[in-house]
């Protein structure tokens, strides 16, 4: 094996471990990777990458909508306790 194929083989490693496929799987590309055509492999690591890619846009975007729902709650408890204070003020003003 080249520098070149050593260099494919071991990013298709890491993203391989990084991947949500079976473990079956992974290891049956790893124990043939010698047998599997390169042009084969370049369009592993390519689907690999854009897996992770794809993972890491939707943890990103779940995290934003996490944060969101958040600062909404936060909202809501606040107008909640106002109108509780306005409505407890009412009933004051009327019992005095």
């Amino acid at each position: 094996m080249n520098t070149a194929q050593q260099q494919l083989a071991d990013r298709i490693g890491e993203l391989l471990a990084e991947s949500a496929l079976d473990d079956e799987l992974k290891n049956l590309f790893l124990e043939k990777m010698e047998q599997i055509p390169e042009r084969l492999l370049f369009r592993l690591k390519d689907a690999l990458e854009m897996e992770q890619s794809e993972v890491e846009n939707i943890a990103f975007e779940i995290e934003i909508f996490l944060k969101e729902q958040d600062a909404n709650w936060k909202n809501i408890v606040e107008e909640q306790k106002k109108t509780a204070n306005t409505i407890a003020d009412a009933w004051a003003e009327k019992l005095k």
